[in-house]
């Protein structure tokens, strides 16, 4: 008895092991396809202070850290202003509490989410470049708040990548 508990156990840790590979490889995929220029700008963004900001529209339209119930439920638009801004430091998750993922919409538009698994709590971040040096700049910012929509979506990509597993 003891035998077939241990074997289970050992099953699951290898689907759940295999599931973590699944995504991690599905975001390295998505980070191959992001543009050169973007993945330099998202490395220099992150470590150096004075390019942040100088590569923000200020003000940065998006939406506060909020506890209501989607990133598109605020009737007011909300401003990031320059001064208060809290600088973005490169994302890090020893602990694997949160997923990652980009949007790409062409080649001149990039959606950055985070997510707390576990959570409906999102962050996003639009990246743009809009003019003809080919600049990229931060254009919008949705600190972390619910998005019911975007946990729907996600957790019927889970469901599915656990279907694909057990086949």
């Amino acid at each position: 008895m003891s035998l077939l508990l241990l074997f289970s156990l050992v099953e699951q840790g290898c689907k759940s092991s295999a599931s973590e590979e699944n995504k991690q490889e599905a975001v390295e995929e998505t980070e191959k396809r992001l543009p050169e220029d973007f993945i330099e700008f998202f490395r220099k963004f992150h470590t150096d202070s004075s390019y942040q900001m100088d590569h923000i529209t200020f003000p940065l339209e998006g939406l506060p850290n909020s506890s209501g119930d989607t990133l598109e439920n605020s009737s007011q638009r909300f401003f990031w202003q320059r001064e208060g801004w809290q600088i973005h430091k490169p994302f890090t998750d020893p602990s694997h509490q949160f997923a990652q993922w980009y949007e790409i919409y062409g080649d001149r538009m990039i959606e950055h989410w985070v997510w707390m698994k576990g959570t409906n709590l999102f962050l996003k971040r639009r990246f743009a470049t809009l003019s003809a040096d080919g600049e990229w700049y931060l254009i919008y910012y949705a600190g972390m708040r619910p998005n019911s929509e975007k946990l729907e979506e996600k957790q019927a990509e889970a469901k599915a990548e656990a279907e694909e597993g057990e086949k």
